[in-house]
């Protein structure tokens, strides 16, 4: 990123940003070990005005907020290149140069509406791909959603594990893991419907990634159930009142029940607010998770 273009993006935030430096403890590593990482869909506003490049992003997301475990999304890397297992290569190179680690590769929903087994094997192929390129970056995880018929609800489990299963085995020879986001259909916006999902399928890598701004009807109660197969935190905010709290959900309640689980790992912020800035956003969002993230006295 040239001086020009990163002077122009803050132009307006260069107090605020000046004024949180992120401390040790908002680098990524709480007290008992939560790291705080960055979806790269907080930055899509960056990304799509060409203030920012996928090359650049892991650098800025250490520079900007001392974040240093990141995440990318396809719709954020360069459609000629996020198939190109050298140019991934490179991205990985660059980043861990950097002193950064790409942890998860967003992709898109995986159908699970198919009846016939012919169909839901060309659905299980077409995630192949994906997880063949979050391989090249190092991931160790690929999110997906999933879209779940609208039927009886055990009977809907089962569609979904045995389109799902291969793609978990496919992963598992990569030693990647699938983490599911609730979202794209009725029942999977449900975290106890996850659960369930889980339960039924068994699969060492194929787990859950809680996401508070997708989860349906009692977003607690979702992300609760859904915790003790969960390897990834998405931390979505939108929009903050005067003392910094989220407006839409309760993140002390959220993330007590995160801790409370005993979770151990990446809980990764994804601004989608519109008042503030995306950096000014992330910003937002990283002082509150270190608010209740901070052991208890």
């Amino acid at each position: 990123m040239n001086i020009t273009r990163r002077t122009a993006l803050e132009v307006g935030t260069a107090t605020l940003i000046g004024a949180t430096t992120p401390l040790a403890f908002s680098a990524g590593t709480s007290a008992d070990s939560i790291r705080i990482g960055l979806s790269q869909y907080s930055l899509r506003q960056l990304i799509r005005n060409g203030s920012l490049t996928a090359m650049e992003y892991p650098a800025f997301a250490k520079d900007k907020f001392g974040i240093t475990d990141v995440d990318v999304w396809e719709g954020g890397l360069p459609a000629e290149q996020q198939n190109s297992e050298k140019w991934l290569k490179s991205l990985r190179k660059r980043a861990a140069d950097g002193g950064s680690n790409i942890f998860l590769w967003m992709t898109s929903p995986v159908d699970c509406t198919k009846k016939s087994a012919a169909d839901r094997k060309k659905v299980a192929e077409s995630f192949h791909r994906p997880v063949d390129n979050a391989t090249a970056l190092g991931c160790k995880f690929v999110r997906i959603f999933v879209r779940a018929p609208d039927i009886e609800r055990a009977d809907s489990v089962q569609a979904c594990a045995e389109t799902i299963a291969p793609i978990a085995e496919y992963a598992k020879k990569n030693k990647v893991t699938l983490a599911i986001e609730p979202a794209a259909s009725r029942l999977t916006r449900e975290g106890s419907f996850l659960a369930e999902l889980m339960k039924a399928m068994d699969h060492p890598h194929c787990r859950l990634m809680p996401d508070f701004g997708k989860l349906g009807g009692d977003i607690y109660a979702g992300n609760e159930a859904m915790m003790p197969w969960t390897v990834v935190v998405s931390a979505k905010s939108h929009n903050f009142d005067a003392n910094g709290n989220e407006e839409k959900f309760d993140y002390e309640r959220l993330i007590g029940t995160v801790r409370k689980s005993g979770f151990r790992g990446i809980v990764a912020i994804e601004y989608e607010g519109s008042r503030l800035g995306p950096v000014e956003g992330v910003l937002a969002t990283q002082r509150l998770l270190q608010r209740h993230l901070k052991p208890k006295s």
